[in-house]
């Protein structure tokens, strides 16, 4: 072989790295995307809890009206 001919370990070993380094680049946009996914659950969750504190407070409002209770 030429010195300028890989040896077959060296392209075996060379493709293992590309397919790796492939590996891992799909990972880590999984895990940025998972990242996101979190940070965007926490505002929906503080969204809901708001969403129920405001439905109570309707509630409370329409019974003190439907008793008669205007204020």
């Amino acid at each position: 072989m030429g010195y300028s001919d890989p040896y077959p370990a060296d392209s075996e070993q060379f493709m293992l790295i590309e397919h790796v380094a492939g590996q891992v680049e799909k990972m880590e946009n999984r895990m940025e995307n998972m990242m996101s996914n979190t940070v965007n659950i926490e505002r929906l969750q503080k969204d809901v809890e708001k969403i129920l504190s405001d439905i109570e407070k309707l509630k409370d409002k329409q019974r003190t009206f439907a008793n008669g209770d205007v204020q």
